[in-house]
């Protein structure tokens, strides 16, 4: 059984970004096998980097939408944005260094901060977006992965 179970609750109705969310998702949900697998060395490494990388992109797709939508509170959605890569790649230190207590506290932050950043963060842009001019011409033709 998956750590998250993707719902139409965590859907914020923009295929672009509901693509991608559910891609960050499947990579968390891949990371836990690996903790629960104990394939430390053959698969955390690559697949916390995968989720690195892949969440700079979302966060940069997401980003982009929001400024061509006029966003108001963008600048607080980057902070958190920031925030969060930030606390990865510290955590990706302390992986790397061999401590494996951190898979505990890794996949606690994870599951709780995707769940609430979606639930919360992220559905606070979305009448923005979906209401905006760009989104109406161009946007619902994106289709990001």
């Amino acid at each position: 059984m998956p750590l998250i179970e993707w719902n139409n609750k965590m859907s914020v109705g923009i295929d672009q970004i509901d693509i991608q969310h559910k891609k960050l998702v499947q990579i968390i949900n891949n990371l836990h096998d690996a903790l629960k697998n104990d394939s430390f060395e053959e698969v955390l490494r690559p697949v916390f980097m995968e989720l690195i990388d892949y969440t700079k992109t979302h966060f940069s797709t997401e980003e982009d939408i929001m400024e061509k939508a006029g966003y108001k509170d963008l600048e607080h959605h980057r902070k958190q944005h920031t925030m969060f890569v930030a606390k990865m790649m510290k955590m990706k230190n302390r992986c790397y260094q061999g401590k494996e207590e951190i898979s505990v506290e890794l996949i606690s932050f994870l599951s709780s901060w995707i769940i609430g950043h979606i639930l919360h963060s992220d559905k606070d842009y979305v009448e923005t977006v979906r209401n905006s001019d760009w989104y109406k011409n161009y946007g619902k033709s994106l289709v990001v992965q």
